[in-house]
């Protein structure tokens, strides 16, 4: 989702590079064409998943109904991955997503249209007789954040032990299953993400815990602003 974005008293865009800097943008079925012309590849984007909390343009926290595709940041920042900042220019401007191309941030209300719009799912980007989505289907249903979400709930339950042998099942499955199949299918490791969505180990911190690993291992500790 997107950021909030500045507001500014211009009609017109002066190249300023903020909207960039905020996010790359969500995908929606128009853009399919853009992996169809070898624009965008699976490597470009990473799926943000069913049940995933995400801040939306109204800087409101919110829990996502469906999945939803995005572009990539630079490396640990939010910037568009093909956001050249020297200057200030898209790197694919002429073949920009259609959120891209409705966001005038003097005015939203095209985008915000656009945003109502069908979004881009996976299975759009992924061939039906490709293996591969047998394994992504497991791992929907393995490691479903309503599954997380139910796990965490439990550790102030009467079981709390039970509820960290399940966050635990959960982190192992997520963090095998995407070197295996990198190494098992020769693919490349920053496709995982569109594949599998955002590891777990990283997306666990929506629920106020953070996780040490080592090997194997896995430590699960209160984030610090959940400690007493």
């Amino acid at each position: 989702m997107m950021p909030e974005i500045r507001t500014v008293s211009q009609t017109q865009c002066i190249r300023c590079g903020t909207c960039c800097m905020k996010g790359g943008p969500a995908l929606h079925e128009e853009d399919a064409t853009l992996f169809a012309k070898g624009i965008l590849e699976r490597t470009h984007v990473y799926t943000l998943r069913k049940g995933e909390l995400v801040r939306n343009i109204d800087e409101v926290f919110m829990v996502l109904e469906q999945e939803i595709i995005k572009i990539k940041g630079q490396g640990e920042a939010w910037t568009c991955m093909f956001y050249e900042d020297e200057k200030t220019a898209c790197g694919i401007y002429e073949n920009r997503p259609v959120e891209c191309r409705a966001l005038k941030c003097w005015d939203l209300r095209e985008f915000k249209e656009v945003m109502t719009r069908p979004y881009l799912q996976r299975k759009d980007l992924v061939k039906p007789d490709d293996g591969i989505l047998k394994v992504m289907d497991a791992h929907e249903r393995r490691c479903a954040y309503e599954i997380l979400d139910s796990a965490v709930k439990g550790l102030e339950g009467p079981d709390p032990q039970k509820a960290v042998e399940v966050i635990l099942e959960l982190l192992q499955y997520d963090n095998y299953v995407r070197p295996f199949l990198t190494k098992k299918l020769n693919l490349d490791p920053s496709i995982m993400d569109f594949f599998f969505g955002r590891p777990l180990t990283t997306t666990i911190h929506m629920f106020g815990l953070c996780v040490k690993q080592e090997g194997d291992t896995f430590t699960l500790s209160p984030t610090a602003h959940h400690r007493d």
